[in-house]
């Protein structure tokens, strides 16, 4: 049962707000005894398996659930471009799993799930031990695929030109190079063709970049190589970058190379700190911040979940197309026209819960539709927002879409009030997961 301190008021006004329908609790005696043997096992402690965790038990107090990760702490990637300038620390972005085992009496596994056994229904741990389950919930995250640019890897990553696109060692190290960086230098930020995760986002982090250089190292430049010709906020952006870094103009602190003009990049020469692009275009930086392209959670690779790179669902409720009682989530997806956001994939562990829980209770499955809500920083006293609703068009059919991204509002306050709201978005959706 749950914690007495979550009260049933507590619950229930949660859920209303959520749209989440909780188990009646005038269910039959058989289906509470039926409920209580269901077994819940979740692989991954991420956002979307966090979230998963936490509303399915929100939603159903008798079902046992196990979250299976080998990380005593997760630490945000939404917020984490902010460590660059110092607005942000690694300890402001970790959070703990005390309150899903003790609150929401989650147990938890600190262990690496290695191969499903369909038959038996069944996970095998690397530390020898299998666990039972009756539904499977598979959210390994995304995996950086550092060889797909030639001359790239994860031992360059980790030593010399790093990708920082996890909070690691290695965003420890990129702010180093870019604190440490010659006067007059340029640092390349190398974004992959999408999808990729973001949060953190490229854009994001080359403004806050450009900030640190244009009050520490004004003569330094930042340069964007982007396998991309339009790019989300790419209504706001250049309007800052030209009012600010002088964009479009030969002084520019910030310049940005289309995938036309050789921005899409396929190779590393590592030896000469040189990145060439697909037509044999080279760029030689100080400081690399190679993004690399991603593809779908080994776990979900190792275990014929994939379609090519990426896992593939029944979007009505995050079912995978390949086997049974396996549910999909997040960044390991193939989700398009979705991003990949952790706001996403949080909103994605909802509709997927709902499912299971319907389907526990023999209800009809609904007709869902998960929003994207964002309100980013270009810096503190600067915000933008989007909006985007994904509709369920049908089965096996591609999401629908609608989105809004205002242009550049030029009123001050209310930039800055956007500004203030991304910080308190961020904090809120912090403990929307894990609180």
């Amino acid at each position: 049962m749950l914690n007495k301190r979550l009260s049933r008021r507590d619950m229930l006004k949660f859920l209303t707000l959520c749209g989440l329908s909780m188990v009646p609790l005038d269910i039959s005696a058989s289906s509470k005894t039926s409920m209580k043997k269901a077994r819940i096992v979740i692989v991954g402690g991420g956002i979307a398996g966090a979230s998963a965790a936490k509303y399915l038990r929100l939603l159903n107090p008798f079902v046992h659930i196990t979250l299976i990760e080998p990380k005593e702490q997760y630490i945000f990637c939404p917020g984490s471009n902010e460590i660059f300038p110092g607005w942000k620390s690694v300890k402001d972005l970790t959070v703990s799993y005390s309150s899903l085992k003790n609150r929401y009496q989650i147990k938890i596994i600190k262990d690496i799930a290695l191969k499903i056994d369909y038959k038996n229904k069944q996970v095998s741990l690397a530390r020898g031990n299998s666990l039972s389950y009756d539904k499977l919930i598979v959210s390994p995250g995304a995996t950086l695929d550092y060889e797909r640019v030639e001359g790239y890897n994860l031992k360059l990553a980790q030593s010399r030109f790093p990708a920082a696109w996890h909070v690691s060692p290695q965003t420890l190290l990129l702010k180093k190079q870019i604190l440490s960086m010659r006067k007059g230098g340029t640092m390349i930020v190398s974004i992959p063709k999408p999808p990729y995760r973001c949060p953190p986002a490229p854009y994001e982090r080359a403004t806050f970049i450009a900030h640190m250089f244009k009050k520490h190292n004004p003569t330094a430049k930042v340069l964007i190589l982007d396998s991309q010709d339009r790019f989300v906020f790419d209504n706001v952006y250049p309007y800052y970058w030209e009012k600010y870094f002088n964009f479009g103009r030969k002084d520019a602190l910030i310049e940005r190379i289309r995938p036309k003009d050789g921005g899409h990049i396929t190779k590393l020469d590592a030896k000469t700190q040189t990145l060439i692009g697909q037509n044999g275009e080279k760029f030689k930086g100080d400081i690399l911040n190679i993004i690399p392209p991603h593809k779908a959670g080994m776990f979900a690779l190792n275990n014929a979940l994939t379609k090519g790179d990426w896992a593939s669902v029944e979007y009505q409720d995050y079912s995978s197309t390949k086997k049974r009682d396996i549910y999909i989530l997040g960044d390991t997806i193939e989700s398009a026209p979705m991003p990949k956001t952790g706001y996403i994939a949080s909103n994605q562990a909802r509709v997927a819960v709902q499912a299971i829980n319907d389907e526990l209770l023999n209800r009809p499955i609904g007709t869902p539709f998960i929003v994207n809500n964002c309100i980013a920083m270009v810096e503190k006293d600067f915000g933008m927002t989007l909006s985007e609703i994904f509709r369920y068009a049908g089965r096996g059919k591609q999401l629908k879409e609608r989105s809004y991204i205002p242009g550049v509002d030029k009123n001050k306050l209310q930039q800055k009030m956007l500004g203030v709201l991304a910080e308190d978005w961020q904090e809120n959706f912090r403990r929307s997961v894990f609180a």
